[in-house]
């Protein structure tokens, strides 16, 4: 899998994926990559630039491991946009243990007049999954179905 060249931002990199968006998530702490996901993930959903920040929602996400829980972030928060549709712009891990999450997400609510949608991604996959520690912090890829 080959990384796209100058598509870094915001502590993530796309790479190319055959019909699915693949991101490269960076971070030199936990907490760091857990934010630089969710930016990754709603950053190719939508383009974030005309999102206020104006409604919030707290998360409070469990799970057996600590890959199994950056996946279920991003799951909660992808169903949280499904059913409320707010376009998550910022995020804010208050508390992160290896199998635990409290955070917050602030956006506002999906405006087709105003926000330009890129992406449906429909679900966050297990597919090429990895996340490791190494000497300059954490990295993570992450596959959206679109």
């Amino acid at each position: 899998m080959r990384e796209k060249k100058g598509k870094r931002n915001k502590g993530y990199r796309l790479i190319d994926h055959t019909a699915d968006i693949g991101i490269k998530v960076h971070g030199k702490t936990l907490k760091e990559l857990f934010r630089n996901a969710a930016i990754g993930c709603f950053d190719n959903i939508a383009d974030l630039d005309n999102v206020q920040l104006n409604k919030q929602v707290r998360f409070d996400v469990q799970a057996p491991s600590k890959e199994e829980l950056l996946l279920s972030w991003l799951k909660e928060l992808l169903y949280s946009f499904d059913t409320k549709k707010i376009l998550f712009k910022d995020f804010k891990i208050e508390k992160l243990k290896p199998t635990h999450l409290i955070a917050t997400a602030c956006g506002d609510k999906l405006n087709l007049k105003m926000h330009s949608v890129k992406e449906e991604i429909k679900a966050v996959t297990y597919h090429e999954f990895s996340l490791k520690h190494g000497k300059s912090g954490w990295t993570a890829q992450v596959i959206f179905d679109v």
